[in-house]
């Protein structure tokens, strides 16, 4: 039973594959019309204005004209890193599967739109993947034979590659460094473990300076331009979208200067308060004091808007946790107002009616692929629970199976976290960084890294312990 699941999984897969292939045909000689596309095929957009880094931008640039090549590096870079990445989870399957999963997580609709798109989100996926498979590799590497010394070489080896990784990553697309940051750290702890503390101490500096390096390309030196950013968010969390209602509550004073058509463009765009509020509130204030305004203004609404913004809250976090099925709920009006309309929009534009059926399918498979893997892992394991307890001698293999399991669980789980908590770190440090940008501004293209875990964990799900055994179709 666990090897038909299993091939309907495989068959899922297959769909999907030729859905993006399709998809794929009829856009890569198009352009989506995001902003920030414009601006960077045009050079005006600035370090701190949008999420691209030097590197991104000057390729953006020199392809303006040839756009099909620079999809065409970032389709190549995200096939070559879900390989990777997938071959380091099921290094005993055959070539011919590893090559249908990779393609497989290439081909998820809304990972299939950032690679067909002049903006960074691809690539810096791509690299993501690759700082992940290079902490998996790592974790390969414990308990294998070979001498602690080949051993500790190797991890040294991963660790100076997975630092280049991460030092590209801050010139495609510098937020993401951040989220990679758990991982280097894990794999500098484990590179210098064995060593005198004079090791560990390296590792720490080390940690340190990439620290002071992400912080610095993200946010500048200025603390004044690091509390503007936290104040214009709070208040965009907070006040978001029904700030003109609440404005009619506002001291008098803030009331006059800020007027009925500011606070309506507030209200109507999700990023209203940079927009409209700023721009106003410095032409009579000034930089400092408006930013005391702000935190006061984020104060009013937090108070009189708590519900809903709490409200707004638990959906983006649902939403970036699991995006297949939640921008389902949305296209379909039963969720809430998010960036994921326009996007929508902008990937229907050359093939309407396969970009439906194609995210349509995204989202029903999301629950289809777990609910197989479940399956699968379920009676697979049973299976061999059974099977264990016969050739022991055990009268009821369950019980057999289920005592080895009580025995060994501490040490899977300790394992597990181990292996995964620097990943589930990173991701969702990843996702509440862009819950607090602001409200209304869920935006699928930035998480892409967390949908394709999902994707990973179903796949190791069904084959049972993580690479360890081989798929039985």
């Amino acid at each position: 039973m666990g090897g038909v699941l299993r091939a309907a999984l495989i068959c899922g897969m297959g769909i999907q594959i030729l859905l993006g292939l399709a998809w794929l045909i009829n856009n890569v000689g198009g352009l989506q019309n995001f902003q920030e596309s414009n601006l960077l095929l045009s050079g005006e957009s600035a370090a701190y204005d949008f999420h691209s880094g030097i590197l991104y931008r000057a390729m953006a640039a020199l392809m303006a004209s040839h756009l099909w090549v620079l999809y065409g590096i970032q389709l190549a870079a995200a096939i070559v890193s879900a390989y990777w990445l997938i071959s380091c989870f099921f290094y005993k399957e055959n070539k011919t599967l590893q090559v249908i999963c990779a393609l497989a997580i290439t081909a998820i609709p809304q990972a299939m739109q950032c690679h067909l798109a002049v903006l960074p989100w691809s690539l810096g996926t791509s690299l993501l993947l690759g700082e992940t498979a290079l902490w998996r590799r790592a974790w390969n590497l414990r308990g294998r034979t070979g001498g602690e010394d080949a051993s500790q070489w190797a991890a040294e080896r991963l660790a100076a590659v997975m630092m280049l990784g991460w030092l590209l990553l801050l010139l495609i697309l510098p937020v993401y460094t951040w989220f990679a940051l758990p991982m280097l750290w894990g794999i500098l702890w484990q590179s210098g473990r064995g060593r005198r503390r004079a090791g560990r101490r390296v590792c720490a500096l080390t940690a340190g300076a990439l620290l002071l390096c992400v912080i610095t390309v993200n946010c500048g030196w200025n603390p004044a331009h690091w509390n503007r950013k936290l104040a214009a968010d709070a208040l965009s969390r907070t006040g978001w979208p029904h700030f003109q209602y609440i404005y009619e509550g506002f001291p008098q004073d803030l009331h006059d200067e800020i007027g009925l058509v500011t606070a309506r463009d507030v209200s109507a765009y999700a990023d209203g308060v940079e927009r409209a509020l700023i721009p106003k509130l410095e032409e009579m204030h000034g930089t400092g004091e408006t930013t005391a305004l702000l935190w006061k203004l984020a104060g009013i609404c937090l108070r009189d808007n708590l519900r809903t913004g709490v409200k707004n809250i638990v959906w983006d976090m649902a939403a970036y946790h699991a995006t297949p099925p939640i921008l389902s709920m949305q296209l379909k009006g039963r969720a809430y107002d998010s960036y994921s309309g326009i996007n929508y929009e902008q990937m229907r534009s050359r093939a309407p009616l396969l970009t439906k059926y194609y995210v349509a399918y995204g989202g029903r498979w999301w629950w289809m692929m777990l609910a197989l893997a479940v399956a699968a892992r379920f009676f697979g394991g049973r299976r061999r629970g059974l099977s264990g307890g016969k050739e022991s001698g055990c009268e009821g293999g369950e019980m057999c199976a289920m005592d080895r399991t009580g025995r060994g669980i501490r040490a899977r789980a300790r394992g597990f976290l181990h292996c995964w908590f620097p990943i589930l770190a990173g991701a969702e440090w990843m996702i509440l960084y862009f819950v607090l940008g602001g409200s209304g501004i869920m935006d699928y293209k930035k998480t892409l890294w967390v949908t394709i875990l999902w994707y990973v964990a179903a796949l190791c799900i069904s084959a049972g312990e993580e690479g360890s055994g081989k798929w039985q179709l």
